[in-house]
Formats: C-alpha cells, sequence, structure tokens
C-alpha cells in the first residue's frame, strides 16, 4: 500500500521540485521510502529518456512512497524498472494471486529479484500486456511506463478499492492517490465542484468521476487507459477501457445448500489470500456480522497466531457493540483486543485536521470511529488490517434492496409472496424489523422527494440539480439485482472505500476487503437477491455460510451497526454542538452561495435542538471545507 505520482508536462518541462512536492504531499501513505524517475524527450524526436536524479527540469515523471508490506528489502523499492530498463511502474495495492501468477511467468521462463507483488504485476503486464488485469485478484491503482511501446498505461482495480485521480491542467497531466498532491503544483486552482457541494447537500456524497474540487477527477474502476507518449502530445481524454463488467454476470439456478457451500469456501479463500503479509495482520472489529466472519476466518486460517482486532467503543448504549464484540472474541483462545473509545470532545478537536487528510467534505460523524480504530492499530504496531468494507453491498443486507423485491413481488402480481414475507417477519423466527424499516424508509422517500431540510438549497448554483436528486428516485423500477450493481458501482460502496482509504493511510495502513475478492463477488452476483431475503431477514445464505463458525447471536442479529457514533447526540449537546454553535457566528459562510436560508435562521435551528442533525451535519462540514481548503473567489 502506497502513494503514487505521475506528471506529464503537454506544454511545459516540469520542474524536478515539482516532482518531489508532489510525491511528499502523501508519505503518510509511504514512510518506508521515496523514489522518483524522471524522462525527457530528446530534440531529435526520439522516444523518451532517462534522466539522472539531479535534473533540474524533465518531461515525465513517477514518484512512489512506500509502505512495505511485502518483501521488505529495497527490491521492492519503486519506480520499479525491467532488467533491460524498456518498462517501468509506480503501484499502490496488493496483488494477492502474485504467487500463483508468479508460477505461471516463471514457466514462461521470466525470473525474479524480489519476493514481492510489484515484480510480479510488471513482468504480467510485459507478458500478457493489458489482459493481464482480468487475471488479478486484489485492489490496485498504477501507471505502468512501455517505453518498448512508447505508451503510459494506467489501471484501477474491479471495485476502486485504491484511489486514482487525475488533472489537467497549466500545461501538465497529472495522476495521483490523493486530491492534496495537485495543490502543491503552481497552476492548480483551488475551486469547488458547483455540482458536488450541492448533490453533498442532498444526499451527502458527490457523484463520480467528479470530485468535489473542479478540474479533479477519479479514474474508474474496473478500466485501464492507454496514454500513447510522444513530444508535444496533449491528453485531451483518457479513454478509459473497462475490463470487468459485474453487469454481464448471468444469474444461475443452484439449490441453497449450493450456494451455502460455495459462499462458505470462497470467503475462507478470500480471507486466506489477504493474510499473505511480511508484516503482522490485524481485523477491524464491531460486532456486527460482516467483521466478526472475517474474525472468524483469520482464527482459522491461522490457529498458532495471536488475532489482533481493533474496534471502536462507546459508553452511550445506541452506539456501544461491547456484547456483541466479546461474544466473538471468547470463541478465540488467543486474542489481543485492542477497545478506543473516541469522545465528542476529541471528535471537535480533531475535525480539522480529519478534514484535511480526506481533503473533502465527510460523509458522516461515523468516519471519526474508523479513524480512530486505524489510528489505535498504527499505535500498536500492526500495519495491515482486514476489514468488512462490501459485503452489505454484496449480499443485498441493505433494506432498500428488500424493499425493491417487494415492490417486484407487488408488480407481478405476486401478492402471497409478497404477504408472505411480511408475515413471516412477523412470526417468531422471523425478523420484525423490516416492517418498521419499511416505515422509516418512506418516511425518507417524502423527505427526500420534498426536500425537507433544516435549510433551502439554491437550486440555481447547478445546472444538473433535478439529476441530482439523489438515489431515492433513481432505485425506482430497479429490479433487487440491478440494484446491486448500482450500490457497487455508484450509490454507496464507492464512498464507503474511498472514506475508509482516507482513514487508513492517514496513519499508514493497509486495509484489505476480503469480500471483494473477485471469485466470491461474481459467485454472489450470479445468485438471485431473492436467496437472501426471506421472513425479514438480510443476508441469508452469508448468515448460513457462517454456522458453525459464528455464535447464532451474531449470525441471526437483527439489528444492523457499523462503525457508529452517537452523532446525534453529539451534534445536540456537548463539545461538537458548541463548534456548531460557534462557527453560526462567523461574519463568513462561503456555503451561503449554496443555500438561501439566512444564517441566523440556521442558529436559531440549532438553537432549538429539535433539528436533522445528519442535514446540519453537512452544512457545517461543507462550509468549514470551502472556507479552509478552496478558493472561492
Amino acid at each position: 500500500m502506497c502513494g503514487i505520482s505521475c506528471l506529464l508536462g503537454v506544454k511545459r518541462e516540469i520542474r524536478g521540485s515539482e516532482l518531489a512536492n508532489f510525491n511528499d504531499a502523501v508519505a503518510h501513505r509511504g514512510p518506508d521510502g521515496s523514489g522518483t524517475a524522471m524522462f525527457a524527450f530528446p530534440s531529435s524526436g526520439a522516444p523518451l529518456k532517462r534522466l539522472p536524479d539531479s535534473a533540474s527540469s524533465f518531461h515525465l515523471g513517477l514518484g512512489h512512497r512506500r509502505l512495505s508490506i511485502l518483501d521488505l528489502s529495497n527490491a521492492g523499492a519503486q519506480p520499479m524498472f525491467t532488467d533491460d530498463a524498456k518498462f517501468a511502474i509506480t503501484y499502490n495495492g496488493e496483488v494477492y494471486n502474485y504467487l500463483e501468477l508468479r508460477v505461471e511467468l516463471e514457466r514462461e521462463g521470466f525470473t525474479f529479484k524480489s519476493n514481492c507483488d510489484t515484480e510480479v504485476v510488471l513482468a504480467a503486464y510485459r507478458h500478457w500486456g493489458t489482459d493481464c488485469f482480468a487475471r488479478f485478484n486484489g485492489m490496485w491503482a498504477l501507471v505502468i511506463l512501455d517505453l518498448e511501446n512508447g505508451k503510459l498505461v494506467v489501471s484501477r482495480d474491479r471495485f476502486g478499492i485504491k484511489p486514482l485521480y487525475y488533472h489537467s491542467g497549466g500545461g501538465i497531466f497529472a495522476m495521483a492517490s490523493e486530491i492534496k498532491q495537485f495543490q502543491t503544483l503552481p497552476e492548480f486552482s483551488k475551486k469547488p465542484n458547483p455540482d458536488a457541494c450541492a448533490a453533498y447537500l442532498l444526499n451527502g456524497y458527490e457523484i463520480p468521476p467528479e470530485t468535489f474540487w473542479s478540474g479533479v477527477s477519479t479514474f474508474p474502476a474496473a478500466s485501464f487507459a492507454e496514454i500513447p507518449l510522444s513530444r508535444g502530445d496533449d491528453v485531451a481524454a483518457l479513454n478509459p477501457r473497462r475490463f470487468w463488467f459485474p453487469e454481464n454476470i448471468k444469474i444461475e439456478n443452484r439449490s441453497e445448500n449450493e450456494w451455502i457451500q460455495g459462499v462458505r469456501e470462497r470467503f475462507a479463500e478470500s480471507v486466506r489470500l489477504r493474510l499473505r503479509s511480511d508484516v503482522p495482520v490485524g481485523t477491524c472489529l464491531s460486532g456486527g456480522l460482516d467483521s466478526s466472519a472475517i474474525f472468524s476466518g483469520i482464527a482459522e486460517a491461522s490457529p498458532d497466531t495471536v488475532l489482533s482486532a481493533f474496534s471502536s467503543c462507546f459508553d452511550d448504549p445506541f452506539a456501544d457493540e461491547r456484547p456483541h464484540m466479546e461474544r466473538v472474541v471468547a470463541s478465540v483462545p488467543r486474542c489481543s483486543h485492542v477497545k478506543t473509545f473516541p469522545l465528542a470532545g476529541e471528535f471537535a478537536a480533531d475535525f480539522d485536521a480529519l478534514l484535511r487528510q480526506h481533503d473533502e467534505p465527510l460523509g458522516s460523524v461515523s468516519l471519526y470511529a474508523q479513524n480512530r480504530v486505524m489510528r489505535s492499530a498504527r499505535e500498536s504496531n500492526v500495519p495491515v488490517l482486514l476489514d468488512g468494507q462490501g459485503g452489505d453491498e454484496l449480499f443485498s443486507g441493505y433494506w432498500p434492496t428488500y424493499f425493491l423485491l417487494l415492490d417486484r413481488l407487488r408488480r407481478d402480481g405476486k401478492y402471497f409472496s409478497l404477504l408472505a414475507h411480511l408475515a413471516g417477519a412477523a412470526l417468531p423466527g422471523g425478523n420484525h424489523l423490516l416492517i418498521g424499516e419499511a416505515l422509516r424508509g418512506f418516511r425518507e422517500y417524502r423527505k427526500r422527494s420534498a426536500m425537507r431540510f433544516p435549510f433551502e438549497i439554491d437550486r440555481t448554483k447547478s445546472a444538473r440539480f433535478a439529476e441530482l436528486t439523489g438515489s431515492y428516485s433513481k432505485m425506482r423500477g430497479m429490479s433487487p439485482e440491478e440494484f446491486r450493481i448500482y450500490e457497487l458501482t455508484e450509490l454507496r460502496l464507492p464512498r464507503l472505500l474511498k472514506w475508509e482509504d482516507r482513514n487508513s493511510m492517514a496513519y499508514s495502513i493497509e486495509s484489505r476487503v476480503p469480500f471483494l475478492d473477485v471469485n466470491l463477488a461474481e459467485l454472489v452476483l450470479s445468485m438471485p437477491c431473492e436467496m437472501n431475503m426471506r421472513s425479514g431477514w438480510t443476508k441469508r445464505i452469508f448468515r448460513k455460510a457462517m454456522d458453525g463458525k459464528l455464535p447464532n447471536s451474531i449470525r441471526w442479529r437483527k439489528d444492523k451497526k457499523g462503525f457508529e457514533t452517537p452523532q446525534d447526540k453529539w451534534m445536540r449537546s456537548g463539545p461538537a454542538y458548541e463548534r456548531m454553535v460557534e462557527w453560526t457566528k462567523n461574519s463568513e459562510h462561503p456555503v451561503s452561495e449554496y443555500i438561501t436560508t439566512p444564517f441566523a435562521k440556521i442558529a436559531e435551528t440549532l438553537r432549538s435542538r429539535d433539528f436533522d442533525a445528519t442535514s446540519m451535519f453537512r452544512l457545517f462540514c461543507l462550509d468549514e471545507w470551502l472556507s479552509n481548503q478552496v478558493t472561492t473567489s
């Protein structure tokens, strides 16, 4: 896990100091090493030529900040070159099946000098070209310099677990792991993206590939691009091409036992692969089904190792998961369970640093709980953590998918099946929360449709306002299977992965997500969503696959929480609330450009303490971001 940099001078030469500053802006992503390589176009029009490290200017530069996980020696340093110097790579991520790929490549005559996956990735590209990406099982964002064919090759993993951004301006085309790197470029304009700001106030997130920054885009997941290299060429468009198409995976008919056994085997294999490391590996533990299953999987795969688990805990009963965690931890004889206790005062004190770490407005206060977990792992010298992102999206664990299933049954006239779900939820052995959540979801839909917020959003700020009204209108009419893909690729997972990456890398932690293993994901995507929903229960097949591996009280928990914080309570009293009250007293509020409600009314709403805490937090967070990170005039 690392930070990568690429600068291409399309209309001017680049100074060596620019690459150094650009690369070092993400030193936190890679504290174990730093490297750069610079190239120039000879005046004769010949191919790129590598320059000495002391060069004062160049046309193409690659940079890397290293977090050493596999092969801790200098043999794994980057940018890495092939022996003949015709190929080079700067790479962030882990390809977990690198040992299997290495055996294949050795049969083809390749030899290796290191024990890291980077060298295998570079050899795989040399041998298979861009077809190599479909062979990788892992997470990555990379730039390969192919001098033999005169091009740059850019790629990002199937789910976009690892970040990759690009920006063009001031005669430079730049690619980076984090947006803060672009801010080191002298011509970079720190302007907000009005569409993203409006979307955030409406929904709590931006709409990829756009970011909150004008002129900065995310490179799409499951894609690669080839950029020809010749003197004077401009990079007008990346033209990414996809190498993975989850929407084309065919739904299969198998027995329930076949699905259960397949999920059980592939999940265990995914966890096993993600334990490959030359440094200690631990896990996040929230007390929910997904993190508990990963905990159990690690214990089964490494029975002789002391398992390190890290949790966020609260004295507030609403958010505290300790009783569930302790049931899981008690099932393993050798475990180091580290608990961190985030407090409202600490959140208020750390808020500005958290905002700088993320480069963009935060989705919710719950990000702070995860941030503290990552910090505690670093303090315990455990630089790799497994986490449960993707489980809910993959196994249809969120209530809206169940509502779509019920709506499909209604539209198809299958009223008996519809009633069976509702009646089963109300009967003993069912999950009655389905009925309450259906009513809550309907109220939320009405609220979003009517745009009932504590403030009035200025619709003129975004020419695409109608498009930004959120997922609630877009999901209508989708099948549960279509919505599953939407959650994985657009709606929910991309933001969760982005926030997890910033939280983990802020403390030089590599976060690995077993649920997003390609073999497990393709199996589950071939499963009808209805297999996971019955009598009010979601994720039914996965719950059954964990039989004998987790306590029944965890497998069949009716409620669902992640790394939650008592956000509503924090926003209504105490240090975080006081911080928001002080905020309303500021003389200037850049966020006023996006709302028509006077700030005197906002202050009055806060004093009433009867307000939509989530929406008010977004308004506060966006205003602080606009005030401290961007130039609004």
